[in-house]
């Protein structure tokens, strides 16, 4: 491990945990958890220390069917009295994408294009055309693939001397679908949920800092963004829609023990998600609070293995440590993230 992590390191580590983000939005105004991509949030990867250009393509899944109120799992007589008194009640959104991103690394720092695809599927339950049917019987579903939201982010690393800290600010834009409906179920031809939709169909803000060192022969870095939606678009229906500002803070920690090939890491991964806002976000039925935002906390331990001729190989698994939720939401039991870097020159 070399005796100070060089500039584009920094660039590319402090980014790692914004590597799908820009979906980030993309699953919390319906009863799900703050976003699948909560899953991917400080996804770290093996980093050249050259200046130039670089590619990422990485795949993630994750798979939402754990419901949780509060803090804790929800139990079948919470779910049926939320249920029997007009609230909707999500069952299962699967998601899938993929991100390709293209870097550019300075002398003082750098920018990132990212453009995610995502194939998403869902259920639910709710009061749609039968109110007083038993819980099963408006079983409706959605499907859709396509675009998400892409991200221009960019990074500055002469705050110090040996680059070590920088400033990020980045743009997220409103490049994802918002106009899928139900397409399956009794409740198909129905708006599905903004929270639902590809994309957020707001225009967002990122800003936040990072720093690294070395210990031995381990590295590690903190990185701390937040991301608010400074513009939005009506929603589907004639609707509003504004995603809730996005807090996060991730920690990681990687070993030279095994050499330069081979890097186990582990990273920490915190995000504090505020309650969305506007006509189109359900609300709680008993408490009147939004049926979004949380704060959750994953560790995600990972390996990066470098191929050779400027390629390199990672993969993360993300566990919840920590979970607490406005309302009834669906959170994952886990995440999986893989990726391929290759350096351009």
């Amino acid at each position: 491990m070399p005796s100070a992590i060089k500039p584009g390191s920094i660039f590319a580590i402090a980014f790692a945990a914004l590597i799908t983000g820009g979906n980030a939005h993309a699953c919390a105004a319906c009863g799900c958890t703050l976003s699948t991509d909560w899953g991917n949030q400080g996804a770290g990867q093996e980093i050249s220390t050259k200046q130039g250009f670089s590619t990422d393509v990485t795949y993630s899944y994750v798979n939402q069917n754990r419901m949780i109120y509060g803090s804790s799992r929800a139990s079948g007589a919470q779910i049926a009295s939320l249920y029997a008194n007009g609230q909707e009640i999500e069952t299962l959104t699967q998601t899938q994408m993929v991100t390709a991103s293209l870097n550019y690394t300075g002398e003082s720092g750098g920018v990132m294009l990212q453009v995610p695809y995502l194939y998403r599927t869902h259920s639910t339950d709710g009061v749609i055309n039968s109110p007083n049917a038993p819980l099963g019987f408006n079983y409706t579903t959605s499907s859709d693939r396509g675009m998400g939201d892409v991200r221009i982010i960019g990074s500055y690393t002469g705050l110090s001397s040996d680059g070590s800290s920088g400033i990020i600010v980045g743009i997220k834009l409103p490049t994802g679908g918002t106009g899928t409906y139900f397409n399956g179920g009794v409740g198909a031809g129905s708006a599905l949920d903004s929270g639902l939709q590809l994309g957020t169909g707001s225009t967002d803000a990122i800003l936040g800092g990072f720093t690294s060192g070395l210990v031995s022969t381990y590295g590690w870095f903190l990185q701390g963004t937040v991301q608010h939606a400074f513009a939005t678009e009506p929603a589907l229906g004639g609707l509003t829609y504004r995603p809730g500002d996005a807090y996060s803070f991730n920690a990681g920690i990687r070993s030279a023990a095994f050499g330069s090939k081979v890097s186990p890491m582990l990273q920490l991964n915190v995000i504090k998600r505020q309650a969305d806002s506007g006509t189109s976000v359900p609300v709680d039925v008993f408490t009147g609070i939004p049926v979004s935002g949380g704060t959750l906390a994953y560790l995600a331990p990972g390996l990066s293995v470098r191929a050779g001729r400027g390629m390199s190989v990672y993969g993360f698994v993300q566990i919840p440590v920590y979970q607490n939720v406005n309302s009834l939401q669906l959170v994952p039991q886990y995440t999986v993230t893989i990726g391929l870097r290759q350096a351009l020159d």
